[in-house]
């Protein structure tokens, strides 16, 4: 074996450091761009054209029309009531009773105009009404009843007289006997009456009900959901026996809305003409039945109503009067 030495071996002369490198291999003749596409970019690309269109059909879906249009805001109303206008049916008078007339008009809501006429009808007969039965009209609204008017009586032709003079001593006085103005006393009436089962009616069924069994009907109405009118409560049970013409209380409902309460007007002394009339300026209605009176004087006037004047009903109630009829025996 041989010995190592102190010496490296000396190295070739292409192999020192220093040297410059060898010359890179030839690059491959230049050709035409790759210009396949991968299939992750279509996909994307796809997607990007999709959003496009769809923003597209939006943006002509919401402006075709309104190039030049405000952007659209947003109004709301607040009301403090109902908005629809009520609507009610003309009902026929032709044939009616004025007053029948009246009232009919009063208890849907219409207000009347009356022109009086002479015909060959009987007096005090609606002949004519505008306008025609079953028109569809606001409440409140005034509507044209013709009336029968009597022909005025021809005044009977007078031919003068001549009477001779005559003389006399003292001139003598003659006086018209005086009388005094008659009643006529009513029909004896019962002393008793007794009270009918009249829960769950409407009014005008519940007082005439009352009115027949010689009982008067003070009305009062009170907060419930069944309909306006319809009697809640009576103060005496079915059955019980009570001296002729008392008064008993019926709770009326106000309605389920709880109409407004309006003051109610004095009717007293009035007409039955004038009284519905007065009525019909506070909203309200009429409905009567009669009452025996003694004097003349009171017969074809309102005698007693209920409620009473300034007392409280809601918007389109009725109001029960009572008429004074004389009665013969």
């Amino acid at each position: 074996m041989e010995e190592p030495t102190d010496t490296w071996p000396t190295p070739d002369r292409d192999t020192l450091v220093g040297a410059p490198p060898p010359p890179p291999p030839p690059a491959p003749p230049a050709g035409p761009p790759d210009r396949r596409v991968g299939a992750g970019m279509l996909l994307a690309l796809g997607a990007i054209l999709l959003v496009g269109v769809g923003v597209l059909l939006v943006w002509l879906l919401t402006h075709r029309g309104n190039d030049n249009a405000p952007a659209p805001t947003t109004t709301v109303v607040v009301t403090t009531g109902p908005t629809t206008v009520a609507k009610v049916l003309m009902p026929r008078l032709i044939g009616l009773k004025e007053d029948r007339a009246l009232i009919r008009l009063g208890q849907v809501g219409l207000r009347a105009r009356e022109v009086h006429r002479p015909s060959k009808k009987p007096t005090g007969v609606v002949i004519d009404q505008k306008p025609d039965e079953a028109t569809s009209l606001e409440k409140e609204t005034r509507v044209t009843i013709v009336v029968d008017k009597a022909k005025p009586k021809a005044k009977p032709a007078t031919t003068p007289t001549t009477t001779s003079p005559t003389t006399t001593t003292s001139p003598t006085t003659t006086t018209a006997p005086t009388t005094a103005p008659t009643t006529t006393a009513p029909p004896p009436q019962p002393a008793s009456s007794t009270m009918p089962d009249v829960e769950g009616q409407p009014e005008a069924s519940a007082v005439e009900s009352l009115g027949s069994a010689g009982i008067l009907a003070s009305l009062v109405f009170v907060p419930s959901e069944q309909t306006l009118g319809t009697v809640v409560q009576q103060a005496k049970p079915s059955g019980t026996t009570m001296p002729f013409h008392s008064h008993v209380q019926l709770n009326l409902s106000r309605g389920p809305h709880e109409n407004p309460l309006e003051a109610v007007p004095s009717v007293i002394g009035k007409t039955l003409k004038d009284a519905v009339a007065t009525l019909q300026a506070s909203h309200l209605r009429l409905i009567y039945l009669r009452y025996p009176v003694s004097s003349h004087a009171q017969a074809g006037e309102i005698v007693q109503q209920s409620p009473v004047g300034g007392g409280k009903a809601p918007q389109n109630a009725q109001v029960l009067v009572y008429l004074g009829a004389v009665q013969t025996g």
